[in-house]
C-alpha cells in the first residue's frame, strides 16, 4: 500500500510542471494578433492535444481507478496523445516554421493546409476511441482484437476497424507533406531574410545562411519581443534596429 501510494503522488506531481507549461503557452497567445499560417496551426492544435494526453493520464495516477485501466486501450490513447499529436505536431509546427530561413524558399501553404487538417481529423479517429474502448475493458495485450471477448466487449469493438481507417488516411496525409518538403527546395516561393516579421536575431542572418551565419557585425540595442512599441510605424522591431 505504501509503494502504491508513493506511485500515486508522483504520479499526480508530474501534471503540475506540465499544466504550468501549457497554461503559460494558452496566456502567451491571449491577446495576441495571430496569423495562422501552417507553423502556427500546427503549433495551436499542439496545444488541446497536449492537453487531452495529460488530462487523460490523471485518472491513471489514482490506484482505484488504476486497478481497471491498467494495460487497456485507454493507457494507449492517453500515451499517444502526448507524443502523437503532441509532440509529433510540434515538430511540424518547427519544420514550416524553420524551413524558409534553411532553404530559401517557402513550404507551398496550400499543401500544408492539407497535410494539416487531414492529419488533426486522422490522428483524433485514430486516438480517441481508444479510451471508449478502454474504459470498457477492452486490454491492449490481446493478441486478436478482443475477438475472443467479443460477447463482453461488442458494442466497442466496431471502432477497431474505425481506428484502422484512420490510420491508413493518417499515413496518406504525410504524403502532400513529403511531395511539398522536397519540390519546394526547388519550386518554393523564395524567402526573405525575415520573412516571418520575427524581432530576434537569428533573422538579421542572410537566408540561407551562410557558414558562420553573420555576414556583419550585430549591435544589440533594445529586447527580443518588440511588438507593437509605441510612436512606431511597424508592428515589430529587431533587436538591432
Amino acid at each position: 500500500a505504501k509503494v502504491a501510494a508513493f506511485f500515486q503522488a508522483t504520479t499526480i506531481l508530474i501534471s503540475v510542471p506540465s499544466v504550468i507549461l501549457l497554461t503559460s503557452l494558452i496566456l502567451s497567445l491571449w491577446g495576441g494578433s495571430i496569423r495562422f499560417n501552417n507553423a502556427m496551426l500546427f503549433a495551436a492544435a499542439f496545444l488541446p492535444m497536449f492537453g487531452i494526453g495529460g488530462l487523460t493520464g490523471i485518472p491513471l495516477a489514482f490506484n482505484a481507478v488504476d486497478l481497471f485501466l491498467h494495460d487497456t486501450y485507454y493507457v494507449i490513447g492517453h500515451f499517444h496523445y502526448v507524443v502523437a499529436p503532441g509532440t509529433i505536431f510540434a515538430i511540424f509546427a518547427g519544420v514550416y516554421h524553420w524551413y524558409p530561413k534553411a532553404t530559401g524558399r517557402h513550404l507551398n501553404e496550400f499543401l500544408g493546409r492539407i497535410h494539416f487538417w487531414g492529419s488533426l481529423v486522422a490522428i483524433n479517429g485514430l486516438f480517441f476511441p481508444m479510451f471508449i474502448q478502454g474504459m470498457a475493458g477492452v486490454h491492449r495485450r490481446w493478441y486478436d482484437g478482443g475477438v475472443t471477448y467479443e460477447g463482453i466487449i461488442a458494442p466497442v469493438l466496431k471502432w477497431n476497424n474505425f481506428m484502422t481507417v484512420s490510420a491508413m488516411l493518417l499515413a496518406l496525409f504525410q504524403l502532400p507533406f513529403i511531395y511539398n518538403f522536397f519540390s519546394s527546395i526547388f519550386m518554393g516561393q523564395k524567402a526573405s531574410d525575415n520573412p516571418w516579421d520575427g524581432t530576434t536575431l537569428e533573422w538579421e542572418t542572410p537566408t540561407p545562411p551562410p557558414h558562420g551565419n553573420f555576414v556583419k557585425d550585430i549591435n544589440v540595442v533594445r529586447g527580443p519581443y518588440e511588438y507593437s512599441v509605441p510612436g512606431e510605424s511597424k508592428d515589430f522591431l529587431s533587436q538591432n534596429a
